[in-house]
């Protein structure tokens, strides 16, 4: 595959079809079930904890002491392992790429400290030996050459690009629609009155009177204290074709966020739209969650950090990660008690 790659680019490469920032301002800043979805999945993900197993024979044992837990634990001065775990899962979900550098040290060369690089000032070159040259940091003025033995690259498998990683774009619509209908919303209720209904006004009205009722009717009307005032006029009220029922989008909303949902795998429950939620499906929805979205994901963060960073400590060096304290996944002895008696 790398010998694959178009071999006459000089310089590293932004991600083309994705903007980062975009997706930043335009969804996880301005959609509300974007938000969540990505704080939720980034919110469980950095709460488990990882643990280093050692292969000793033909067991595996748990290592506390090895110098990789004590770098997974505190990868660096300033971050703990939830800090940098949650900025992965962030990165992941709306970019599709995670950038992770090394900072190596000691006589053998081992990684002391990891840093989570933002994708949005990365850039990558192909390679038509390695898959990737080299990794260059530019962001105001400063570059920084990375090259891959001092980066972990996660991301998330893209049919469409050997490079860059998959970002949930598919629900990149249903954001804006979203979004642009909520700024519509919110407009609309500023405006209540001068949208669902047309005055007229009797014969031979000037249009200065015109503008006089015009004027006076968005002052008493407008905003949400006017809201369902009454209007009194010399004119004929006719009602327009929207209604205040017709304008609310709440129910047609509910279809775009269930979408959303459906894309970042983060049922509308599990966000808060708890509605229609009692305790057992509540149960039985949390353990979907983990068993269908968060453990896939962590699954794919482990097979990329023990390809990429464990190596660097050995061949029978582990990373694995811990489930035992999911509420979610512990089973209900009780129950199982009941049943079998």
């Amino acid at each position: 595959l790398p010998q694959a790659q178009p071999s006459w680019k000089l310089y590293a490469d932004r991600q083309r079809d994705w903007r980062p920032q975009v997706a930043i301002d335009e969804g996880y800043k301005a959609s509300s079930v974007v938000y969540t979805a990505v704080e939720k999945r980034a919110k469980l993900i950095s709460s488990v904890p990882w643990k280093v197993y050692v292969r000793k024979g033909d067991e595996w044992e748990e290592s506390p002491n090895h110098p990789l837990q004590r770098l997974i634990d505190n990868p660096n001065p300033d971050q703990s392992q939830m800090e940098l775990f949650y900025g992965i899962s962030q990165s992941l979900d709306l970019t599709g790429c995670a950038f992770i550098s090394e900072i190596k040290a000691g006589t053998q060369n081992q990684p002391k400290e990891l840093w989570h690089l933002p994708s949005k000032h990365m850039r990558i070159k192909a390679g038509n030996v390695n898959l990737f040259d080299y990794f260059e940091y530019d962001n105001a003025g400063i570059h920084r050459k990375i090259m891959p033995e001092d980066m972990i690259y996660l991301r998330m498998p893209n049919p469409d690009s050997p490079l860059w990683g998959m970002p949930l774009m598919a629900a990149g619509q249903a954001t804006d629609i979203d979004r642009e209908a909520g700024a519509f919303q919110k407009v609309s209720l500023q405006n209540r009155g001068l949208s669902d209904i047309s005055i007229e006004l009797p014969e031979g009205a000037t249009p200065e009177q015109a503008d006089y009722v015009r004027d006076k009717l968005k002052e008493r009307q407008t905003g949400p204290a006017n809201a369902r005032a009454p209007i009194v006029s010399t004119g004929k009220v006719h009602q327009l074709n929207q209604t205040a029922v017709e304008m609310d989008f709440v129910n047609s909303r509910k279809s775009v966020w269930s979408e959303i949902a459906a894309v970042f795998g983060v049922p509308l429950a599990a966000m808060g739209f708890t509605e229609d939620v009692n305790l057992a499906n509540a149960e039985t929805m949390n353990k979907q969650l983990w068993q269908d979205t968060i453990i896939p994901q962590l699954e794919l963060i482990k097979r990329q950090l023990n390809h990429q960073l464990t190596v660097e400590f050995g061949n029978d060096v582990e990373l694995r990660f811990d489930l035992s304290n999911v509420t979610a996944l512990q089973q209900n002895t009780g129950e199982k008690l009941d049943n079998a008696e």
